[in-house]
């Protein structure tokens, strides 16, 4: 079969699997592609990928479709890139657009840039160049390592940054704006920093090179921008049983955290915490498809919705399953583990982080260790068949001794949960994010980090099969710090990562770029950052 059959025929397929997708006909002056730069799994599991579909979709004269790399797979890294819509090339939309939810899907921008013949860097690029809008949460928090191939950033909730987006961009169809002037007038607006209007000035010490003002239209610092939540809740276009959550509904209950842990990006840049009011997640579950088999709620922490159990009674009354995300250990109750039971909930997630009190202290989560086994008794009381921890390695001021207390506390907490329900760990090494209270810490050298996981590795092996225990890898956890604290300077090594020149922290050394005074060496809490553009301060406690 021609290649080109092939992939027609895995398009259709991906289609038929799919209840929601929008297919627009006629004429749209303004044409969206929407990269996906994760595989199809993962990306429409994501509300924030699924919401840019709808609300470019809901103007009537846009049109967005969704690009992916099509070919055995979805996701393959060589696969061709194709809207899933209409089988057009990425080189066919005047905008593409990404929601980037993941620091390593950066290192994917430079990829479908050379499909779509979009010259990798702002500066290199035409008037009728086609418009690079990105957005999400690693663009809020830090957009300098990808900005040299962004030519507009969305700062904040894309409720208010889309519609903005699409109007502006037909103004400067209508009023014959060149490229220039409609970078220069989103530029002027709450919530869009244009990468190309600021230049670069290098601190102290060489690292990091900072954004100024090099424009009038370019403002000192872009502002985030935000939107209530007193309308109806964002929920899944689309459902497919070709994703992660299988046939699974997912409605947003709340935004941000009340709890502003000092490490936790998500208090940082989703605050304020915002709540849905559980009538209006009841009104969208009469919407859900007949071919949806679960119902996801999503928020940083459940628990903390004044209506919850309303909702949940709702989803049970129904008979759909539930699917929720990590409950914070302090507010776990025996009324709401019941209620998960009813909507067939089988497993369930905590976050203890740590067993130190002093570190749970320094990272500012708010609970005493003796809760979380109260928490477990009751869960493996209740009934589930499984439970996973997230732990972290290398936090700010560990030693040995703390990660002894943590196997303690897991060997203890597999003495509470019984024969039959399971116990999952998983550890990861503890990240530096910017705007948090916790920005200017360092991270581990990667042979403290291994150091670290071998100990808690061997602290739990004689457990048996009943704790599964799995540590995530110390190189994609330096990469991601690297992203996540890095400048502009990083740029050619994303390049080099992208067009396969190695994994990215060798390409960072070939590139010229120390990581010393980027991840390992403890900044001063007066040092610019490259995030300094942003109008943003650290949550404190």
């Amino acid at each position: 079969m021609p290649r080109f059959a092939a992939l027609e025929r895995l398009r259709k397929k991906i289609l038929a699997g799919e209840t929601g997708t929008i297919v627009k006909t006629g004429y749209c002056p303004l044409e969206v592609g929407i990269v996906a730069l994760s595989p199809y799994a993962t990306v429409m599991d994501s509300l924030g990928f699924q919401t840019v579909y709808r609300l470019f979709n809901e103007h009537p004269e846009v049109r967005c479709e969704r690009i992916f790399p099509l070919d055995r797979r979805v996701g393959e890294e060589n696969g061709e890139w194709l809207s899933l819509e209409s089988g057009r090339k990425s080189r066919d939309f005047p905008v593409l657009a990404a929601s980037i939810s993941y620091e390593q899907e950066v290192l994917r921008l430079p990829v479908i840039l050379q499909d779509a013949r979009i010259p990798l860097y702002t500066e290199e690029r035409a008037d009728n160049s086609p418009i690079v809008f990105c957005g999400g949460p690693v663009i809020t928090a830090n957009p300098e390592p990808a900005a040299a191939f962004i030519d507009v950033c969305g700062i904040g909730d894309s409720e208010r940054l889309v519609p903005e987006f699409a109007e502006l961009w037909l103004a400067a169809l209508e009023q014959g704006w060149n490229r220039e002037r409609l970078l220069a007038e989103l530029a002027e607006r709450p919530g869009f920093y244009v990468p190309a209007l600021y230049k670069i000035k290098t601190v102290e010490g060489g690292y990091p090179v900072v954004p100024a003002p090099e424009r009038n239209e370019a403002p000192r610092k872009v502002q985030r921008v935000t939107t209530s939540l007193d309308r109806t809740p964002v929920h899944s276009v689309i459902v497919s049983n070709a994703t992660h959550f299988k046939g699974m509904f997912l409605v947003e209950v709340a935004r941000g955290c009340r709890w502003n842990c000092r490490f936790c990006l998500v208090c940082q840049v989703n605050r304020p915490y915002r709540y849905v009011e559980a009538k209006r997640v009841i009104e969208v579950l009469d919407a859900v498809p007949p071919e949806a088999r679960a119902i996801g709620l999503v928020g940083a922490n459940l628990c903390d919705h004044p209506e919850l159990e309303m909702i949940i009674e709702e989803v049970a009354r129904r008979g759909f399953r539930l699917g929720v995300s990590s409950l914070r250990v302090d507010t776990v109750s025996e009324g709401l583990l019941e209620l998960l039971k009813a909507c067939k909930v089988k497993s369930l997630t905590l976050a203890p982080e740590t067993a130190s009190q002093k570190l749970l202290a320094r990272i500012g989560k708010r609970y005493i260790p003796e809760c979380l086994f109260e928490v477990v008794e009751l869960i493996a009381k209740t009934g589930f068949d499984s439970l996973k921890l997230y732990y972290m390695a290398g936090l700010p001021g560990e030693q040995s001794q703390d990660r002894q207390e943590l196997i303690s506390q897991v060997k203890e907490l597999a003495g509470l949960v019984g024969p039959r329900m399971r116990l999952k760990i998983s550890l990861n090494t503890y990240v530096p994010k910017p705007q948090t209270a916790l920005q200017d810490e360092s991270i581990f050298y990667a042979a403290q980090i291994k150091q670290a996981v071998r100990q808690i590795r061997r602290g739990l092996a004689g457990l048996g099969a009943k704790v599964q225990f799995q540590a995530g890898s110390v190189a994609e956890s330096l990469a991601q710090a690297a992203l996540s604290l890095g400048d502009r300077t990083m740029a050619r090594a994303v390049v080099r990562t992208a067009t396969g020149g190695g994994r990215f922290l060798d390409c960072l050394t070939l590139e010229g770029i120390e990581l010393e005074p980027v991840l390992f060496k403890r900044k001063k809490p007066t040092i610019e950052h490259p995030w300094s553009v942003l109008e943003c301060e650290p949550l404190q406690d």
